[in-house]
């Protein structure tokens, strides 16, 4: 008979598998997979047999029919990915908050398709919601472990605030500043062992070239003036002028966050990690380190644009000196207390493309030719998952305009309607980020706003918004 097809990893290193076929007539299924590993990765010390997920099989248990991937130890307890709890029967609940803002059918379907993951007790859209690859952006889940793909690639993508304290309102000449910021595409030429030092990071080798840089996507270093100051408390705690200018960097941890995600997807396109995992640890210890990584460059992005800027007669210690506001992620996740079935309980926030509203002040943004705004989160949290919006969010998909590209001429795109310009040599990025791909950041805010969920700070107008210069080093005369 050809039986069924079984998969046996060892428990201590799973890289190492083969595949065998159990006869059907086999009346204990453990003794014939011990035997088997034994012969196969020669150990003859295995004597433990789990099933995956972390339940122990036993003598003469016969083996589910949905069960195929088992796991052979010495002793040592599971180390695989513990199951996820069953949910068959319930579904999470699901919440959006927008009424003006348009969202797309797929957005909702797959806001409801993580609303039915086992342990989702919420999935909540914010205004920006718009559908990403596999899951949503611009979605809060809650749940009782921790699901790395609902975090996605980019952990730790986030954006920051700071004030270029070298240059006064009365030097914002978009087409002279624009032509400043040279050099922030190539490899930063200082220690990055040293700079990671700052932040208690060990470094590591791989990322050292891309560590300062904005990279693609949606990633921007936007200068701004302010526009208006909508709560003046507001603003002076958060040390907002309207004399200043200010910087907004908004990118992530580069290639770590997706090689993270991919060494935990290699068996599952979606794992789930329990408290009582092993790899729950793990992979919290990975994803902090991203968090941080993130956190630094951003600041050396920062840095770095502040030295394209700088006014002769400064001196090195003023250049080397950051005047930051704030920081705030966009994609993580942490423990935090909810209200779930009117009862307090320790939960997992998984925020994909969502601010955190329990951590004062955040930056909304807006596209490259729209404002952007600075929010004070209001209210107890428990409506909105602790969240807020984390920007305009994206209203159509990158293909679809390349189908209206020809209606624009270069000029058009480079300048936008407020009179920013745009620095960005990439011919697909300028298409896909134009300002028409994004949702309507006062229509955003407006439903935060009428949810009762913030509050307006201050009202940001770009002045040059930074996607990418090829080549050039930046001139330094």
């Amino acid at each position: 008979m050809p039986g069924r097809p079984l998969t046996i990893s060892l428990n201590a290193n799973q890289s190492k598998k083969f595949v065998c076929l159990l006869p059907d007539d086999t009346t204990n299924c453990k003794a014939f997979i011990l035997k088997e590993a034994r012969n196969k990765f020669r150990i003859k010390g295995l004597s433990h047999v789990f099933v995956q997920g972390g339940a122990e099989l036993h003598d003469e248990e016969a083996i589910r029919y949905d069960n195929s991937s088992f796991f052979v130890s010495k002793g040592e307890a599971y180390v695989g990915r513990t199951a996820a709890p069953s949910n068959t029967n319930q579904r999470g609940e699901i919440r959006i908050i927008a009424d003006k803002s348009f969202i797309d059918d797929k957005a909702i379907s797959q806001l409801k398709a993580v609303a039915s993951l086992p342990g989702v007790h919420l999935a909540c859209g914010m205004p920006d919601l718009h559908p990403g690859d596999r899951f949503p952006v611009g979605c809060v889940i809650v749940a009782d472990g921790v699901y790395p793909a609902l975090i996605g690639s980019d952990i730790g993508c986030g954006i920051g605030l700071y004030e270029l304290s070298s240059l006064s309102r009365s030097a914002a000449n978009p087409s002279k500043l624009a032509g400043l910021l040279r050099g922030l595409d190539e490899p930063w030429d200082g220690s990055a062992s040293q700079w990671l030092s700052h932040y208690g990071l060990p470094s590591r080798p791989e990322l050292e070239t891309s560590l300062g840089s904005v990279g693609l996507g949606n990633h921007f270093a936007e200068i701004c003036t302010v526009e208006r100051i909508v709560d003046e408390g507001l603003a002076q705690k958060s040390r907002i002028k309207s004399s200043a200018m200010y910087l907004l960097v908004h990118t992530g941890s580069r290639g770590l966050g997706s090689s993270i995600l991919a060494n935990v997807t290699r068996a599952e396109s979606n794992p789930y990690f329990s408290e009582q995992s092993s790899s729950f640890n793990s992979y919290l210890d990975e994803h902090d380190y991203a968090i941080k990584w993130a956190v630094s460059n951003r600041d050396l992005v920062a840095r770095r644009i502040q030295h394209c800027l700088f006014a002769p007669g400064t001196t090195d210690s003023e250049l080397d000196k950051l005047d930051k506001i704030l920081d705030v992620t966009h994609n993580s996740v942490s423990r935090s207390v909810l209200l779930i079935g009117g009862e307090k309980k320790d939960v997992w926030i998984h925020r994909k493309g969502a601010a955190p509203a329990d951590r004062g002040a955040t930056p909304c943004p807006g596209s490259r030719g729209d404002f952007s705004w600075l929010l004070e989160p209001v209210g107890d949290g428990h409506e909105n998952a602790h969240s807020l919006a984390h920007g305009a969010g994206r209203r159509h998909p990158r293909q679809v305009l390349h189908t209206i590209a020809n209606k624009y001429t270069k000029s058009s795109l480079t300048t936008t309607t407020l009179g920013s310009e745009v620095v960005c040599t990439d011919s697909d990025l300028l298409v896909e980020e134009m300002p028409e791909a994004y949702k309507s950041i006062q229509c955003v805010v407006d439903d935060m706003t009428d949810k009762g969920i913030c509050r307006g700070i201050a009202v940001l107008r770009p002045v040059v918004s930074y996607k990418v210069r090829e080549g050039g080093q930046r001139n330094k005369k």
